[in-house]
C-alpha cells in the first residue's frame, strides 16, 4: 500500500489556507492548514509533507524566513508558493528558495486558479521524490 501524499497550507488568512486543503484532499493528498507561520519547521517535522504551500506576506516571519528556516531544517518535500503579491516579488521568492537548495516546481497568483491548483498537485513533479 503507498503513503498518501501530505500537504501542508500556511498562509496567515486561514480561509486561503482551508481552500488549499480542501482542493488537495480532492486530489487524494491529506491536509493539514495553518495560520501561524511560526510553529510551521514543527509541523513538518511532525506531519512530514510532500507538499508545503505558502504564502508570502505574513506576520511573525514572511515566507523567505521559512523558507530559510525549512532550509535549514532539511525539508526534502515541495513547495508552492501561493500569493496574491506582485508576480515578480514571488518569482523572486521562489529564486531565494531554489537557491537555499529547496524544490519549488510551482509560484501560483492569488486568487487562485483550483484548476491549475489541481493540475500541479497532480503533476509528476509533486508525485516524485526532490532530486538529490
Amino acid at each position: 500500500m503507498t503513503k498518501q501524499n501530505r500537504i501542508l497550507a500556511v498562509d496567515d488568512d486561514v480561509s486561503s489556507a482551508e481552500l488549499i486543503v480542501r482542493v488537495a484532499e480532492r486530489c487524494g493528498y491529506e491536509g493539514f492548514a495553518t495560520s501561524d507561520s511560526r510553529g510551521v519547521t514543527n509541523l513538518a517535522n511532525a506531519l512530514q509533507p510532500d507538499v508545503i504551500a505558502v504564502d508570502v506576506n505574513m506576520p511573525n516571519i514572511d515566507a523567505r524566513g521559512l523558507l530559510e528556516l525549512l532550509a535549514e531544517a532539511g525539508y526534502e518535500g515541495h513547495i508552492i508558493i501561493a500569493s496574491g503579491s506582485d508576480p515578480q516579488v514571488l518569482k523572486d521568492t521562489q529564486s531565494f528558495g531554489v537557491d537555499k537548495g529547496l524544490s519549488i516546481p510551482h509560484v501560483m497568483q492569488k486568487p487562485l486558479d483550483f484548476a491549475q491548483l489541481r493540475q500541479n498537485l497532480l503533476g509528476d513533479t509533486m508525485n516524485k521524490p526532490k532530486a538529490a
